[in-house]
């Protein structure tokens, strides 16, 4: 409830009170009480939020409190992060967490030396949810560490859930942030993205083709966008309010994007997507591999896979420059064949 409200609330109260005899309003008598010590009970902190309700700020921080608590249970713990998540889809709560410094806390339950895997699934779903889409969130996860942590879960591929929310907030992180994706190729995150490909989790291998594909577009849209030349000036505008952020803080470094095409080549990404869904040249038969087959099932044959992969190709082979020691025609060849294959699938 607003203060407004509670103002109106409280002033409809006192209007409406009973008038004594001597002409006094039970409020009075009320106040004098809890002024002289009399009403204890209406002097407890916890009244004006039962009655009220409690800020969602309040219950981020409660949340969290547990969330942090090792002598609390795990499933306490994990309730906590899931009920945290919940409150910061909102964009306001996510931004938020930077100055309540929420972020620390967060990302040291990411940490799998001290935490179990499923407090770092709700952790690294609370990252993803909170900068997904808001270029506040991820710069202030950003300038607290957020992309280490993250690669740090990747590191253990058995560990499948964590795995499949770490990649989701490496995606909501990278997203259209020049900064974040030259931190990500410092710290070896390619070579992270090639072991993921052989993942036996399909929901996985889903995500990181996906993350290909943004990372392709957002470079390749970033080299496309004209640089404007001088302006003449204008006369000064009066402004009523005063302007907005001219740029959103995920681009406000002075930073352009990483050769992206070329390090998917040179890192074996691209190999590895080729492989997984396309029969070795080099056999008379299909050799099973860890690229080709997730859970006993090639992964060629999941439609959803399979478009994604031939999204990446397509991206890849538009994309200006070419990355060098590219077969270009023979990656045209392939994506026509993806692409007959896809339609005879469906």
């Amino acid at each position: 409830m607003s203060n407004r409200t509670a103002d109106q609330l409280l002033k409809w109260g006192i209007e409406h009170a009973p008038v004594h005899e001597d002409g006094t309003s039970s409020v009075a008598h009320v106040a004098a009480d809890v002024a002289a010590g009399r009403r204890p009970d209406l002097t407890d902190p916890g009244l004006y939020d039962a009655i009220m309700g409690k800020s969602e700020a309040q219950m981020m921080q409660e949340e969290l409190d547990v969330a942090v608590n090792p002598a609390r249970t795990e499933e306490d713990r994990c309730i906590a992060l899931d009920n945290f998540e919940m409150l910061i889809e909102q964009v306001d709560n996510a931004n938020n967490m930077e100055p309540l410094r929420m972020w620390p806390a967060v990302l040291a339950l990411m940490n799998p030396v001290h935490t179990t895997p499923p407090i770092q699934v709700g952790a690294a779903w609370i990252v993803g949810t909170a900068v997904q889409n808001n270029d506040k969130a991820q710069a202030a996860a950003f300038s607290h560490g957020a992309l280490p942590c993250i690669l740090a879960l990747l590191q253990d591929l058995s560990q499948e859930a964590v795995c499949n929310k770490a990649v989701y907030a490496l995606s909501s992180m990278l997203k259209h942030y020049p900064a974040a994706v030259h931190q990500f190729t410092e710290l070896g995150g390619w070579t992270v993205l090639r072991s993921l490909l052989g993942i036996n989790s399909l929901a996985v291998r889903r995500k990181v083709a996906f993350l290909l594909i943004q990372l392709l577009h957002q470079a390749k849209d970033a080299l496309d966008t004209p640089v404007a030349g001088p302006v003449a000036p204008k006369a000064p505008i009066a402004r009523v309010h005063p302007p907005a952020d001219e740029a959103p803080a995920t681009m406000q470094h002075a930073t352009t994007y990483p050769p992206v095409a070329q390090l998917l080549v040179d890192h074996g990404i691209i190999g590895a997507l080729v492989d997984s869904v396309v029969p070795s040249e080099d056999m008379e038969v299909d050799a099973p591999t860890s690229l080709s087959l997730c859970s006993g099932t090639y992964v060629r044959d999941d439609d959803d896979y399979l478009e994604k992969v031939v999204q990446a190709l397509e991206a890849l082979v538009s994309h200006e420059p070419c990355p060098s020691s590219l077969p270009k025609e023979r990656l045209q060849q392939l994506v026509h064949s993806l692409v007959s294959l896809r339609l005879t699938s469906t």
